[in-house]
């Protein structure tokens, strides 16, 4: 009939990706709420590391912002997937329900310098590439 178990288990976290509960553990991907498609794991899978990083430093982990689409896909499945009926969605930037809200709130667009000025503007261009140690 199916030949997935993926929506078996979410970890409870917080949207910079630490699981609820556990000092030391960080949590990305479907793991992280129901998240389909390789950009969804991508996005959520850097900032786990990155923030695996942080809290091994002893740093403020990082959360992406909702005013990026990033940011609000994490931030707003977190709160969904606490509702009985967020269980039922699926959160993707490709289509669907998160599509449209990225749309409605403005935080979908094809253009590169619009999407690189305002991430200058939050002081997180090549976040990912900073040394920390």
């Amino acid at each position: 009939m199916g030949n997935s178990i993926r929506y078996l288990s979410i970890a409870p976290r917080n949207n910079a990706m630490k699981v609820d509960q556990l000092d030391n553990l960080l949590c990305a991907g479907e793991k992280a709420g129901l998240f389909v498609g390789h950009t969804e794991a991508i996005v959520t899978g850097s900032l786990a590391g990155h923030n695996s990083i942080r809290l091994s430093l002893g740093m403020p982990l990082l959360e992406l912002p909702r005013s990026l689409a990033s940011g609000d896909l994490i931030a707003c499945a977190n709160e969904e997937i606490k509702q009985e009926e967020g269980l039922k969605k699926r959160y993707t930037f490709a289509g669907s329900d998160y599509f449209k809200r990225m749309q409605k709130l403005g935080l979908y667009t094809t253009d590169t310098k619009v999407l690189k000025d305002k991430i200058e503007r939050l002081k997180l261009l090549k976040i990912y590439e900073d040394k920390m140690i």
